[in-house]
């Protein structure tokens, strides 16, 4: 588009803008059309724009960023019939007598400004601007101009989405990309936004304008069924990034089984792909996709099922040397299986090659070739080697088994752990067979096994030698003795499976030096003799409270064993058994039959105090378990609901439903009904709900990114839409009309018919809650909320989950890393409490109750300290009273001193005096 055919299409009041932006900025190269701007052919809803008013009377363009001040350019006429240098035709921006409309795009005035379709984009550079745009010093500046007709903006929709305001869709993308927008409203309802900033500021400026005020539409593609989880990529890492690219929204259907891994290449499945989203970005999302899908669609993955799974060694080589090998010549990859599993060797498994289509075919080609010959070449030896060692001989994920094959070209076959033959096959080429049973043997005889059986330390306390070693056993267990073991003499220890242990108890110890499963044996044999039968004690509790108790009752076991000095061995679910084992770890053997007593009068009291919780169980066949299950257990979460009850499938046709026996006989109610509608096939019919929902309430229920709607999807398995108002029910309503009164929205659900019912039993439970939900404010001195809110936040915390509300305190409370705002900025003292009616109000009378109790703290400080400080200024008082005293008492001391000395000084001359006199005196006579 030319430079006069954007200004012909500009409303004046962007012309005026641009023109000025031109004016300060010879213009340079013309700029391409961005490719951002939506096109005319774009879908639109279609509005009458007749009634619309400019956004700005008089047309004046609105800066919605900061104002740019420049000063005024000189007079460089760019036209023949244009100076843009002339005052009184193109006033200066930043010298207009007109005040600057700063609330524009209120919420108001957001309703009658709607959203875009594409005009066109030109390009200028200019000078760089004062410092309100967040720039880089010396990088280029551009001005480009957006057009949006009325028919495109979201602010015109009949139904405008809950809580949408154009004003701070412009106002964020300012922020983010640090760009300057003005924008202007014609009276046709097309609104012109001039963008000045850096030329990737202003792109980026450009494509999030549209993203967050066009119309979104809709559109959907189709993409292969083997494609899905790469589009989709880890954890949705792709998924998220094309979101993020074309600001769309891209909806998968729901798959309901597990994950789509092993799909043919000839599976001509497809999936309907839904991108949300203005056009461009969907054409972005689409070109993205698309991107992934030829990469992907040309490549195929397949199974070859029809190789004995004795062989895969063979085929894989030594460090899977053959396979990498055939990698790296048909360029595909090869997954060999693990076929070591507990020593069955037997087990069926498949190879996958992925690839090209092409070079899957020739790599399998050339797989079935090599697994031809060495089938034809390979010949067998057995070889009795003792049971006990099978398990190590194959070594760790088949480590020793690798080994062997990597030592002597030679593969071991073992027989299935149930199977009683000692006899290990070894298979490899005839001239090879006799280097593997060497290597064979060496192996088996590097591996040092001894065996301890702990009934043998019990046999002369009586005929319940086989019940104390189990116990010993299950001690050693509890207390990690056996890995503590281990680790100091570097040994393995074998524990005995529960069907072994009806027979005897035998530890293993595994080594590759004798001496070490030598002291590992003793230190065990150490332990066991301390645990004389004397130290055992059992208590009978049902099975399905253990777990229950050891959960709740945490604290309370552990002070049992702590009082008692005993420890509680709860056995392992699988067993369904309900003796808890008791051992008594004093020295005193003597307080031993107290000490088990008093801990086993504790645990029945627990157990009793735990009467409500029950369990309940059913029969239904084993065929409608996986029915009942529903794929990722959705269909469980329906049945279970908000309660906290457990259901437990049994390998027969038990179903048994533990927790508190209001949720338990409540699930009972609803697994019937399932299994009924399991039973008429009803889940694998479509199901299908529709009902509406306050509009005020839809934001909550669909959550913050929709959060907790696409949890209650997961949860339950079903697509649920949440889309526009009942229209017959709707009137028009103004953008200043409050949200309650808008018209109901109009949520569908499917599914089956189970998950579906509790779907909207959630939402419609929600949505009473919310109906609920009351905002109480209570006034406290700020110099209090301190107290109230604790260390951390810890006793608001506290209270918001006692009560399930939320407490919010002005923004100068400090409230550990939290800063709420304000709830009211002209009133600090004001704490706000938003809950259910009644909790609200508990929880606002406990910190009224808090404050009152602070506050009288507080006055009972003030008092301790005025009286500590009446105290230290008697103190004080006195101090300075026995101090004058004894300054006094200096002073007299002192004086006395001095009239002392004096005295004796006057003594002193008088004898000297009376002295010359006598001298004197005598001198005389003799004259």
């Amino acid at each position: 588009m030319t430079s006069n055919e954007s200004l012909d299409t500009l409303s004046p009041a962007a012309k005026l803008a641009l023109l000025h932006a031109q004016a300060a900025n010879p213009p340079a190269q013309q700029a391409e059309q961005d490719s951002f701007v939506p096109s005319p052919d774009d879908p639109v809803v279609l509005i009458d724009n007749s009634s619309y008013e400019p956004l700005i009377a008089g047309d004046f363009p609105t800066p919605i960023g900061k104002p740019v001040y420049k000063p005024a350019p000189k007079k460089e006429p760019n036209s023949k019939n244009l100076d843009l240098t002339s005052e009184s035709a193109f006033p200066s921006l930043s010298a207009s007598p007109r005040p600057l409309v700063s609330n524009a795009w209120s919420s108001a005035a957001a309703s009658r400004v709607k959203d875009p379709q594409a005009l066109s984009a030109s390009s200028r550079p200019m000078a760089p601007a004062s410092g309100s745009l967040k720039k880089k010093s010396g990088a280029t500046q551009v001005t480009d101009v957006l057009g949006l007709p009325a028919s495109q903006q979201i602010a015109n929709m009949s139904t405008t989405p809950l809580g949408f305001n154009s004003s701070n869709v412009i106002q964020k993308v300012i922020q983010e990309t640090g760009t300057n927008i003005i924008a202007s409203t014609n009276r046709s309802g097309t609104t012109s936004f001039v963008i000045q900033g850096s030329p990737a500021d202003v792109a980026r400026a450009k494509r999030e304008l549209i993203a967050g005020l066009v119309i979104k539409i809709t559109e959907d593609i189709t993409v292969p069924a083997n494609t899905r989880r790469f589009i989709i990529g880890a954890k949705g890492a792709n998924l998220k990034q094309i979101e993020a690219k074309s600001n769309t929204r891209i909806n998968f259907p729901r798959k309901e089984d597990e994950e789509f891994i092993h799909n043919d290449e000839d599976s001509e499945e497809v999936v309907i792909v839904n991108i949300v989203g203005d056009a461009q970005g969907i054409r972005i999302a689409k070109e993205e996709i698309q991107k992934i899908v030829g990469e992907k669609a040309a490549k195929q993955t397949i199974k070859i099922e029809n190789l004995d799974s004795k062989y895969y060694l063979f085929l894989a080589g030594p460090q899977n040397s053959n396979i990498k090998k055939l990698d790296e010549e048909f360029n595909v990859k090869i997954h060999i299986p693990a076929v070591i599993v507990d020593g069955n060797t037997n087990r069926v498994t498949a190879i996958s090659i992925t690839g090209d289509k092409e070079k899957v075919q020739l790599a399998k080609q050339a797989l079935e070739k090599a697994y031809a010959n060495i089938e034809k070449t390979s010949r067998t030896v057995a070889i009795s080697i003792p049971k006990r060692q099978h398990k190590y001989l194959y070594g760790k994920n088949g480590e020793t088994l690798k080994e062997i094959l990597a030592e002597s070209n030679c593969t071991v076959e073992l027989p299935p752990l149930d199977d009683p033959s000692e006899n290990v096959t070894i298979r490899g080429p005839d001239a090879d067979l006799v280097k593997g049973l060497t290597v064979v043997m060496e192996k088996a005889r590097a591996v040092h096994v001894s065996v301890l059986d702990l009934t043998e330390s019990y046999k002369s306390s009586g005929k319940d030698a086989l019940q104390h070693a189990r116990a010993a056993l299950q001690y050693l267990l509890v207390k990690n003795s056996i890995k503590k073991i281990e680790s100091d003499h570097n040994v393995q220890v074998g524990v005995p499976q529960s069907d072994e242990l009806k027979k005897a108890v035998n530890l293993e110890f595994v080594s590759k030096i004798e001496k070490d499963a030598a002291l590992a044996q003793l230190a065990v044999s150490n332990i066991v003799r301390e645990l004389t039968p004397d130290v055992f004690g059992s208590v009978e509790i049902e099975s399905y409270l253990h777990q229950y108790i050891l959960s709740s009752q945490r604290a309370a076991i552990d002070r049992i064993q702590s009082v008692n000095n005993v420890t509680v061995a709860v056995p392992d679910e699988r067993e369904n058994s309900a003796t808890i084992l008791l051992i008594y770890g004093g020295d005193d053997k003597a307080a031993a039959k107290a000490s088990l007593d008093n801990a086993s009068a504790a645990l029945k009291k627990i157990a009793a105090d735990s009467s409500d919780y029950i369990s309940k169980s059913t029969s239904i066949p084993v065929e409608f378990h996986d029915a009942l299950r529903g794929p990722k257990g959705t269909t469980l979460n329906a049945i279970i609901g908000e309660s906290n009850a457990t259901i437990r499938f049994g390998p027969n046709e038990k179903v048994e439903v533990r927790g508190l026996t209001q949720d338990v006989n409540q699930v009972m109610t609803s697994l019937q009904k399932a299994f009924d509608a399991a039973q008429q096939d009803e889940f694998a019919k479509p199901f299908s709900v529709e009902f509406f929902i306050p509009a005020n309430f839809s934001a909550h229920i669909i959550g913050k990114a929709g959060i907790h709607i696409n949890k209650l999807k997961d949860d339950l398995g079903v697509k649920i839409d949440i889309g526009e108002s009942n229209k017959s029910e709707e009137k028009p309503v103004s953008a200043k009309k409050d949200k309650k009164n808008a018209a109901p929205v109009k949520v569908v659900i499917q599914g089956p018919k189970i998950n579906v019912e509790a779907a909207k039993d959630r939402i419609n439970s929600q949505i009473s809650n919310l109906a609920d939900q009351v905002t109480l404010s209570l006034k406290v001195p700020k110099a209090f909320h301190r107290f109230l809110i604790g260390p951390s936040g810890r006793y608001v915390k506290k209270l918001e989950d006692k009560y399930n509300v939320f407490i919010k305190f002005p923004k100068s409370g400090n409230r550990g890393d939290e800063s709420p705002s304000s709830p009211s900025p002209n009133n600090p003292d004001e704490i706000t409490v938003r809950g259910g009616k009644r909790d609200a109000q508990s929880a606002k009378e406990e910190l009224m109750e808090l404050y009152e109790y602070e506050k009288e703290e507080q006055e009972k400080k003030k008092e301790r300290e005025q009286k500590h400080k009446e105290y230290e200024e008697k103190r004080a008082a006195e101090d300075k009273r026995r101090a004058d005293e004894r300054a006094a008492r200096e002073v007299r001391k002192a004086a006395e001193e001095a009239a002392r000395e004096a005295r004796k000084a006057a003594e002193e001359a008088a004898r000297e005096a009376r002295k010359v006199e006598k001298e004197a005196a005598a001198a005389a006579i003799k004259q």
